[in-house]
């Protein structure tokens, strides 16, 4: 199976942007990956210390993307935690050979490593990479362990799924286990989040759930606009296309140093309010009629002055 390893991420100092990329891959999926991570970022406390790593299938006219989101084992040079989306993209040629082998592959849990992209990455030059084309990867399994042999001496559930309706497995490793037996149920890939709050279950057709934690309790400041990051080309075919990634930063959103900033503007303006309008009554008053008392007194020199040439 030939398969291409993608990578959305943040390197040393570098904003979150894409790094790696299939080099025939549409602007849909892109956005689609775009739209999963920024959900995951928005409700990730749900996902704190779990047992497995979340994962998702999102199929396209093009691909089929098998990805995972959470943390590298890299920091940035302020020392904060990295996130990532990465995995890989099996082209539409491939798909139904991927979805013969994934149960084999969650089995073994080889998903882990097989999504981590990271790994092919200097991370000491990671700041000069921008949308490098992928490569093609060739994915077999030759080898048969005992976990191998069990899976596939498991006859298919005769069981009918529902057809409308979502199931839902528990999110750690019972649960990845119940994964690798559905999906023998489907003679073709379908959509499923292995890992996903109600949020991100809205925003998606997942067929198979294992809902993560509960829903955050962060409040999402409804301020926030959404960084503006130029459009980049992609090539498909000899063809550029251009790919709008107008995408929320989640290190500027979640900058303590910038929070701390803010909060010290904001002390310093209600200081200046406070010296100009908010004194005691008395100051108040000599601050409003000193200027007119000091006019009226020149004024009345001014008359004295006049009153005086015209008796001379």
């Amino acid at each position: 199976m030939i398969y291409q390893e993608l990578l959305y991420s943040r390197s040393l100092s570098k904003d979150y942007r894409w790094m790696i990329i299939p080099p025939k891959i549409s602007p849909e999926g892109l956005n689609a990956l775009n739209r999963l991570y920024d959900l995951y970022d928005k409700y990730k406390n749900a996902f704190e210390n779990p047992s497995v790593l979340p994962l998702y299938c999102l199929n396209h006219a093009d691909a089929t993307f098998f990805v995972s989101c959470g943390l590298s084992k890299y920091k940035d040079k302020d020392g904060r935690d990295i996130y990532c989306l990465q995995g890989i993209s099996v082209p539409r040629e491939y798909r139904r050979h991927f979805w013969s082998i994934l149960p084999r592959i969650l089995a073994n849990y080889e998903g882990k490593g097989l999504l981590n992209s990271w790994k092919n990455i200097d991370f000491s030059g990671a700041d000069d990479i921008v949308r490098r084309a992928s490569e093609d990867y060739v994915l077999k399994l030759d080898q048969r362990d005992e976990s191998l042999v069990k899976l596939t001496q498991t006859p298919r559930p005769s069981e009918k799924l529902p057809v409308n309706e979502p199931v839902y497995i528990p999110f750690d490793t019972s649960g990845l286990k119940e994964l690798s037996r559905l999906l023998l149920s489907f003679d073709d890939c379908i959509d499923f989040a292995f890992g996903a709050t109600p949020e991100i279950i809205k925003k998606f057709n997942f067929k198979i759930i294992a809902k993560a934690g509960h829903r955050s309790k962060r409040k999402n400041s409804t301020g926030v606009v959404a960084a503006g990051i130029a459009p980049s080309p992609v090539s498909d075919g000899g063809q550029v296309r251009s790919v709008d990634e107008h995408f929320h930063d989640p290190v500027d959103r979640f900058d303590p140093r910038r929070k701390k900033a803010d909060m010290i503007n904001k002390v310093e303006l209600a200081s200046t309010k406070n010296r100009l309008f908010c004194g005691n009554g008395s100051s108040r008053i000599v601050s409003q009629f000193f200027p007119r008392l000091l006019s009226v007194l020149k004024m009345g020199k001014k008359l004295k002055r006049s009153k005086g040439s015209g008796q001379q």
